[in-house]
């Protein structure tokens, strides 16, 4: 009999299964040993044309002469640390968008069946790799024809620029004997300050994959968890998520907020928060972040939403921007949380220095609750001014969570240093004033370690501005831009990111002491095996890891700034040692989604899209039937279909969870608007065969929707109201989906 206390046998037994799951990877990893070949290296010589010009599209070719290029080594650019340097052109703020390259290299022996093509490009910014004249490769770049004039989707920066991305591709395009790479490289903009350039290609005998862990057999089988990994890729121009879900746009920015006066929607969304009304998983509040540099162009937006049982989708019936002119403004709203007594806690990740009102409090740089119910920010001393909650100390605060007990609050501070920090505040459900902690370690980032609870002093307005540097004064461990806290609902630890690291952390809170602090799911380099529908393939878990969700089940779902931008979601039973990830997500190009919350219900997931490519020019359908081209900030829902869109099982009592009612009929739809023009309301007067749903969406000329509505049409006339009285004068677009039918109608607003 072993004599030990609880905390001894849980680490040991956690320290024996770590070393049997090692040997069980190793014996593995030995039997089926991964073999690559090196067919064409990086560092290779290139011949290259830097002049600006147009080459059309027979550059490409295998015949074509390239006999007056230059040549240099790889790694080829300007702006960084390059072997050989390129020319932008006469001019730094004209620099020349395209920059061409060709090479070639002899294939000794055919590849077998079971081999992979496996190209590694390093690229900054966008980049089209042809060989033998085809084109193989695809990343950053805009769909379709592409001229010498075009830009790259977005900036490709920080580590991404020299990271050499790896993507599988068809081994038919490489030839026994002589073959010739292609690569034409584009800049972001005319102003941007570098490109470069390398590749190598591999010959790949895989290893025998291991499927990820499946822990899915116990939950329910609608649970919004339950899908198929979508097959990974760099970003299209469109949304791809499993087969068995769909979404449905709910605004963009430039959309008019219901009161006129308030202007348009502002852009940057961030976080996406969604506040039950009476616990309700179908009436309540939304807010979205603006992670722009100041106020006004920062700030928060709260809607009202409704989900129409009918017809299976979400309407927006008020749109508002929150007020900051009492708290003096606000700054760069990142990401944040809902808190158990429903309200929202938006966090500023911006230290502009100021104290516009002598409070000796910065000005930006706090955690801020607000009211969803009035779009405010709550007056916590009920002095009649409000205030932001100080005593959590002033840093680039990228989000927090608030645990059951009303009281504690776990949050980071997305900078380098980053710190992990706790605040229990004196009462429940007031935020305002508590006792701030800070996170030491006493072991190395790498290994599952213990630690404890600093205190920090923050009783005067100095001590909140100061918190950062009394985290370092008491020796806390750097986590390097903690982005996003997080607590499971399954087993009560807490969650964190390291952005720097690319790791998601976790730990159990023991009071002022810390233990079972371990890396749960990333680093940079990993790899994980997922399960699509074309079978399992393996995917970088890359560069980025961001903002964190989890669902009531557990499930941990992770969003990306940086390397494929993905969505992925991990599973409650997984661990490193034996995986069990899944990509739930691959976003529109040059976006990075952000700022996910649920419903209460967990059947509808809330989400942003931020600073998609304005190059992006797919338009694919959402549940509402309506047309979505990602190429502006986007608010979206996602659900399984069996609760979103036409597809949807009715809720109604007595349909027994069967689909009735869902099957197509056919019919005659006559619709009517009157007056019009109009100066106000627009009567619509629909007269129809069938009893079906219609949603009707207006849309401005730029194609931002500015209205949504929804009615179970029955047999007969039916009668619906459209009020544009907010809205500017000039021409809107009503369409109208009904029964796979859709029919256009131009209003005039006098």
């Amino acid at each position: 009999m072993v004599n030990c206390t609880l905390d001894f046998c849980i680490d040991l037994e956690h320290t024996m299964k770590k070393l049997i799951s090692f040997i069980v990877l190793l014996l593995a990893f030995l039997g089926h040993a991964q073999q690559d070949s090196v067919i064409f290296p990086r560092e290779s010589t290139w011949k290259y044309l830097d002049d600006g010009s147009d080459q059309g599209t027979q550059w490409k070719n295998t015949l074509f002469l390239d006999l007056s290029w230059a040549s240099g080594q790889a790694e080829l650019g300007y702006g960084d640390v390059q072997t050989t340097t390129v020319s932008y052109g006469p001019s730094a703020s004209n620099k020349y968008p395209t920059t061409y390259f060709r090479t070639n290299f002899t294939l000794g022996s055919l590849l077998t069946g079971t081999d992979e093509l496996v190209l590694r490009l390093k690229r900054d910014d966008g980049a089209i790799v042809y060989i033998n004249g085809t084109e193989v490769h695809r990343v950053n770049m805009p769909s379709g024809p592409v001229t010498y004039l075009d830009y790259a989707n977005g900036v490709v920066d920080g580590a991404n620029e020299s990271t050499f991305f790896e993507t599988v591709i068809d081994p038919s395009s490489v030839n026994l004997g002589n073959n010739v790479i292609a690569v034409e490289i584009h800049q972001a903009n005319a102003t941007s300050s570098d490109i470069s350039f390398d590749l190598e290609l591999v010959v790949r005998t895989p290893e025998a994959l291991i499927p990820p862990v499946d822990c899915s057999s116990d939950l329910d089988s609608l649970h919004i968890s339950r899908f198929t990994s979508v097959m990974p890729s760099a970003q299209p121009d469109s949304l791809r998520i499993p087969s068995t879900h769909t979404f449905q746009l709910l605004i963009q920015s430039g959309t008019p907020y219901t009161n006129s006066a308030d202007g348009n929607m502002k852009g940057t969304f961030d976080f996406t928060g969604y506040v039950p009304r009476d616990s309700s998983s179908r009436l309540g509040y939304l807010s979205v972040n603006h992670e722009a540099g100041s106020f006004p162009a920062a700030g928060v937006s709260m809607m009202d939403i409704v989900f129409d049982t009918a017809v299976h989708i979400w309407n927006i019936t008020n749109n508002r921007p929150v007020d900051f002119t009492s708290v003096q403004g606000t700054g760069r709203n990142c990401s944040g949380t809902v808190t158990p007594w429903n309200t929202i806690i938006t966090a500023e990740e911006t230290l502009p220095g100021t104290d516009a009102n002598n409070d000796g409090y910065e000005d930006v740089g706090w955690l801020v609750e607000i009211d969803p119910a009035t779009a405010t920010v709550i007056d916590h001393d009920n002095d009649g001014v409000a205030d932001k909650l100080f005593k959590m100390g002033l840093m680039s605060h990228e989000n927090c969570v608030v645990s059951q007990d009303r009281k504690t609050v776990y949050f980071g501070n997305d900078q380098n240093p980053g710190y992990v920090f706790k605040f229990i505040a004196n009462e429940e459900e007031h935020l305002e004033s508590g006792d701030l902690f800070v996170m030491k370690l006493d072991g190395a980032l790498d290994a599952t370690t213990t630690g404890s609870w600093v205190g920090l002093p923050n009783f005067t307005p100095n001590d909140c501005n100061s918190i950062t540097s009394y985290a370092s004064s008491v020796g806390a461990t750097n986590f390097d831009s903690v982005e996003d806290v997080e607590i499971s609902p399954r087993d009560g630890k807490i969650y964190f990111t390291s952005k720097a690291s690319s790791r998601v952390y976790r730990f159990r809170d023991l009071g002022m002491n810390v233990n079972a602090v371990e890396v749960f799911v990333g680093n940079a380099s990993s790899e994980y095996v997922i399960e699509t529908e074309n079978g399992l393939v393996e995917e970088q878990w890359m560069g980025g890891v961001d903002n964190l969700t989890f669902d009531n089940e557990g499930n941990l779902y992770v969003i990306q700034d940086g390397g494929r931008n993905h969505v992925w979601m991990v599973p409650y039973c997984h661990t490193q040692e034996h995986p069990a990830v899944k990509l739930f997500c691959v976003t529109p190009a040059g976006c990075e989604p952000t700022g996910m919350t649920f419903t209460p219900d967990n059947r509808f997931m809330f989400l942003s899209i931020q600073h998609p490519s304005a190059l992006n020019n797919y338009a694919q359908t959402d549940a509402a039937g309506a047309p979505v081209i990602f190429n502006k900030e986007s608010c979206i829902v996602i659900a399984r279909k069996e609760y979103l869109g036409p597809e949807a099982i009715s809720e109604e009592p007595g349909n027994g969870g069967g689909n009735a009612g869902l099957e197509k009929l056919e019919g005659k739809i006559d619709t009517e608007l009157y007056p019009n023009p109009t100066s106000g309301k627009v009567n619509v007067q629909i007269n129809s065969s069938i009893a079906a749903p219609v949603i009707i969406r207006v849309t401005d000329l730029l194609g931002n929707s500015v209205r949504v509505l929804s009615k179970q049409l029955s047999i007969g006339d039916n009668h619906m109201e459209i009020d544009l009285q907010n809205l500017p004068a000039g021409i809107y677009q009503a369409t109208l989906y009904v029964n796979g039918q859709t029919q256009v109608k131009k209003i005039v607003k006098n």
